[in-house]
């Protein structure tokens, strides 16, 4: 298994009323999608959003001064919020290219906010 961090560009069909990725290119390569072999939705990870709890900085009150007077909550520490950041869809895709059909799988992640696509990892088949 190899990891990148990629920009692709990808065209979507509509299945069971969900885009799901049918082609892609990836280093000028055009890659025809087989089949769609799994769809999961991330989250960003914690402590890539900045906060811990509810507004929580990473700065400490001083001994005397109240936390939420520095914009956080002692009851908030090491509690995550319920709004887990920006989310992400990522689709595990069995793809071919070229004539003979070379396949492998790949896993392409969209962000639906900036409707950017990216080349997370390629495994061998």
């Amino acid at each position: 298994m190899w990891e990148f961090d990629e920009a692709v560009e990808v065209r979507t069909d509509v299945e069971n009323g969900v885009d799901t990725p049918a082609q892609f290119l990836w280093r000028g390569r055009l890659w025809r999608v087989c089949s769609v072999q799994a769809h999961w939705t991330e989250t960003a990870a914690w402590w890539e959003r900045g906060t811990i709890g509810r507004g929580l900085s990473t700065a400490v009150a001083p001994v005397g001064v109240d936390a939420a007077a520095v914009g956080g909550s002692p009851a908030a520490v090491g509690v995550l919020d319920a709004d887990w950041g920006p989310r992400r869809a990522v689709y595990r895709v069995e793809a071919g290219c070229g004539r003979q059909g070379r396949r492998e799988l790949f896993d392409l992640a969209h962000d639906p906010d900036s409707g950017r696509w990216q080349l997370e990892r390629v495994m061998d088949r």
